[in-house]
């Protein structure tokens, strides 16, 4: 399990505070990352570890994400109001997102054809 860093980060470049990073796993078919997430900005350090291309959608939700007819991938255009951040599709490797969470219930998930319900995706808070 990952935590969020305790300590403060500086941006070389403008002196301020940078977001703390918070690292996500992706791998054929799970997503591991912290179960609780300081509110504010995040940078998300996503690895993915996996043999094929996963996306990251993070999305402020208390219950289950409603699916299109296809019954395999979530409707995107139902939880667009609730999505905090997204990657697109991308190969073994790590890729970076900065989003800002406001504190609520949350899950991080891979809507790629079958993902989804196949186990990528997992819960945690923000406080």
């Amino acid at each position: 399990m990952f935590a969020a860093s305790g300590c403060t980060l500086t941006d070389s470049h403008s002196g301020s505070p940078a977001s703390p990073s918070v690292k996500v796993v992706e791998s054929d078919f799970r997503i591991t990352g912290p179960r609780t997430i300081n509110a504010g900005d995040v940078l998300l350090s996503v690895l993915n570890r996996g043999p094929e291309a996963h996306e990251l959608l993070v999305v402020r939700t208390d219950g289950p994400l409603p699916l299109r007819p296809d019954g395999t991938t979530v409707d995107e255009d139902a939880i667009d109001p609730s999505l905090a951040g997204a990657l697109e599709p991308g190969e073994r490797g790590v890729r970076q997102l900065r989003v800002h969470l406001v504190p609520g219930h949350y899950r991080f998930i891979c809507n790629m054809s079958g993902h989804y319900l196949g186990g990528m995706n997992t819960e945690f808070v923000v406080e």
